[in-house]
């Protein structure tokens, strides 16, 4: 299971499937195959990411005090999680989950959120978020946008560093941290100190890409197919694919803080993501570009079986942990 493609400043090398993240996949097709096969719904993809949640989640480390919360959405309130170690004043990063903006939920994200307690100084936020068919573009936006905000706040009501606040996340929880940032800086608000960017996805547009072309059948998970589904059940009609909220590689890019992004090599959404990383360092933004060679999209999620997936997510924690205080 190897490809390889051109070294053109956009698309590398790919090395084998790593071993590890073999194990997974295998480990993802025989839960499938158990319950009854690939939900045909968004409903019943999110019931089985449910039923399959406390597997993936189990061996996570022990944190201390996981405190249930509620932050008001304009659409409504969402829950939330607070994780922390001790009751130290350590900085305080809001983690956004993945999933296609269509799935994904405060258990689909435990695993992460327990290890990055645990290998960074940090204590997290995990919010939910409106979930596109049902509520589709810009709700998920809107509920980040207002879940930043208040943030700030319950950070000092924590006794928690309101003064390094990071955001975080995956995917889809990616975006949403990097455009959530993107509006606080157009809007004139105080920033967060910096952001942790798992395998984002950044531009619903060009799927012509080499590793679209490499890997869209779906060989390695993520498919050109169901990347199509997701932006069809997310973007309503009338809204333009160059959005800078919505497709953040078409953004004005300055005056954004530091990033550490991690790259899957197996996915297709990787040539995007390198693009981004050149065109954050363009628009002079610090970034920590690390690319996993072997794993592919959604990586951290599988980390009980991943050795590297936990060591990538230490990696994003230590990075969020030593941002220095925001100026204010």
């Amino acid at each position: 299971m190897s490809a390889q493609s051109t070294e053109d400043g956009r698309a590398v090398s790919i090395d084998l499937i790593d071993p590890d993240m073999a194990i997974a996949m295998a480990k993802v097709a025989e839960m499938v195959a158990a319950d009854g096969g690939a939900p045909t719904t968004f409903q019943g993809d999110r019931d089985q990411q449910t039923r399959f949640a406390p597997f993936w989640n189990e061996g996570s480390p022990d944190v201390e005090t996981i405190l249930p919360l509620t932050i008001l959405g304009p659409q409504g309130p969402l829950r939330a999680r607070l994780y922390r170690n001790g009751w130290k004043r350590v900085p305080l990063t809001l983690f956004m989950h993945g999933g296609g903006f269509v799935r994904g939920s405060l258990d689909h994200c435990d695993c992460i959120c327990r290890r990055m307690v645990a290998q960074g100084d940090l204590a997290v936020i995990s919010t939910e978020y409106s979930l596109a068919p049902e509520h589709p573009y810009p709700a998920a936006l809107e509920d980040m946008v207002s879940a930043l905000d208040q943030v700030f706040t319950l950070a000092e009501d924590h006794g928690l560093d309101r003064s390094r606040i990071s955001v975080c996340g995956g995917s889809a929880g990616a975006a949403l941290a990097l455009t959530s940032t993107l509006r606080r800086r157009d809007e004139g608000k105080e920033l967060p100190v910096g952001m942790a960017l798992f395998y984002g996805v950044y531009d619903i547009m060009n799927a012509e890409r080499p590793s679209y072309r490499l890997f869209g059948s779906g060989q390695f998970g993520m498919s050109k197919a169901r990347m199509e589904h997701y932006v069809r059940a997310l973007v309503p009609k009338g809204i333009s694919p160059f959005d800078p909220y919505l497709a953040p590689l078409h953004a004005d890019l300055k005056r954004l803080p530091p990033v550490w992004m991690g790259i899957a090599e197996l996915d297709v959404l990787r040539d995007e993501q390198l693009e981004m990383a050149e065109r954050l360092q363009a628009a002079g933004v610090s970034v920590d570009l690390q690319r996993y060679e072997g794993l592919i999209h959604g990586f951290a999620n599988r980390a009980r079986l991943i050795p590297r997936a936990d060591a990538a997510i230490g990696s994003a924690a230590r990075f969020l942990a030593a941002l220095p205080a925001a100026r204010i």
